[in-house]
């Protein structure tokens, strides 16, 4: 018979095939998603030791940034721990659910166009709640927030350090801290998105629009109208897709 993929990586070279990677999603995600699934049907058990990059790096007939890349995410997930000098191992006790969100990368579109999906939800719905919660000091914080991407764009810079600290004052406004957290979350795992979209807005001068956006979704949380929050929050994520569609055809 041949080799099972568990043996393959078991850190023995085999003769048998390796593992095929194939765009648009990154090797590194596809790497996370077979090591992840491996995991979980007990190829590697917890406390276990996975092989090495050197090692792993054979198998999937990939760099060993690309292993790092997988292994990080992995981390991230809580699955596997890392062990100064010993190498990787699997957590002795494995979450009993986590959500994983893949990085996704320009060229999915389909993907992307899901990833927004799922941000609009989250947005729309924070947005609205942060109107009906929104304190004094709340409001004052996100007006904040919002002058400062102004005095970004007045200095010449992209302000998307500035866009991202908006969105979070909103998230801390819904008073919900899972709200708070899930968004950091996202954040992280689509930074990069919401980097290219706003760099194109930056590039086809629509960061005047972007803003407009901005202090539509503002003013709503301040007059306190969740409805109205909603939308303006659901009509920013829809535009900022439509904005990196742009950066995509032009690359």
């Amino acid at each position: 018979m041949p080799p099972s993929t568990g043996q393959r990586l078991s850190g023995q070279k085999t003769s048998g095939p390796k593992h095929k990677l194939t765009p648009p999603r990154s090797y590194a995600s596809k790497v996370a998603d077979i090591l992840r699934r491996e995991i979980e049907q007990n190829v590697f058990r917890p406390g276990e030791r996975l092989p090495t990059e050197a090692v792993l790096g054979e198998t999937f007939g990939v760099s060993r940034a690309v292993i790092r890349e997988a292994i990080f995410a992995l981390k991230q997930d809580g699955i596997v721990q890392s062990y100064q000098g010993r190498g990787i191992f699997v957590v002795d006790e494995l979450p009993e659910a986590s959500f994983c969100l893949a990085r996704t990368e320009l060229d999915d579109k389909e993907e992307i166009e899901r990833v927004f999906e799922f941000l609009l939800a989250h947005e729309a719905s924070a947005a609205a709640l942060a109107a009906q919660r929104r304190s004094p000091a709340d409001l004052d914080a996100i007006g904040a927030a919002l002058g400062a991407i102004d005095a970004a764009i007045a200095r010449g810079e992209n302000g998307i350090e500035q866009d991202m600290a908006f969105h979070s004052e909103i998230l801390k406004a819904t008073g919900n801290h899972l709200f708070i957290s899930f968004g950091a979350f996202l954040e992280n795992r689509v930074r990069h998105l919401i980097r290219q979209a706003r760099t194109n807005s930056s590039r086809k001068g629509l960061t005047d629009l972007v803003q407009d956006e901005h202090r539509a979704i503002f003013a709503a949380i301040e007059a306190g109208d969740a409805e109205r929050a909603r939308e303006a929050a659901a009509s920013h994520l829809k535009n900022a897709a439509k904005r990196l569609t742009l950066y995509m055809q032009d690359a």
